[in-house]
């Protein structure tokens, strides 16, 4: 008897915890106009919505699929990013300074290509909260980078920019994954 009422008590908890769960917000929009409403609060909202909206398949997606694109562009600049790093740290005759911040932008590059393929991965699976976590790292990363550029003699111009523009779409993924969590 104590077994069956055991049973019926973990099946009521199990029901209301999932019954409890909300569901993730629903859009009427898609394409463009849903990326303007979810770049609204956008540190840089007309960048935002360039960037969501700047492959083929976001003309018509839903809230999940520019989720998606908005990491998958966060990946592709951080991979283009560390492939620039890499053919910098190629030249000869490099500044003591400025090859000690390739060479630390570099190891935060790696980590973060790989915080981000995990983001996707999480996402994919609807696991948000895993989501949050990665990009959150991705985002350290590139403040770290960030830190070496404006602490060290050696800054080079072109890093910075792509660095910035890398912490921005990683903080756009962020905001809506932010939206998507239920």
């Amino acid at each position: 008897m104590a077994g069956r009422i055991f049973l019926f008590f973990l099946s009521v908890v199990v029901t209301v915890v999932i019954a409890g769960k909300a569901p993730p917000p629903t859009f009427t929009e898609t394409g463009k106009a849903l990326a303007e409403k979810l770049c609204e609060k956008s540190e840089d909202k007309a960048f935002c919505i360039s960037s969501l909206t700047s492959r083929p398949e976001a003309d018509t997606a839903t809230a999940p699929k520019l989720g998606v694109i908005a990491l998958s562009v966060a990946s592709t600049n951080a991979s283009d990013t560390s492939l620039y790093i890499k053919s910098k740290l190629k030249q000869r005759n490099l500044e003591p300074a400025l090859e000690d911040t390739l060479d630390d932008c570099s190891k935060n590059y790696l980590d973060a290509v790989a915080q981000l393929d995990d983001s996707l991965a999480a996402l994919l699976a609807n696991a948000y909260i895993d989501v949050d976590i990665w990009l959150n790292t991705a985002i350290s990363d590139g403040e770290a980078c960030e830190d070496a550029l404006s602490e060290r003699a050696g800054n080079d111009a072109e890093l910075a920019r792509r660095n910035t523009n890398f912490l921005k779409l990683c903080k756009d993924a962020l905001l809506i994954n932010t939206i998507l969590t239920p």
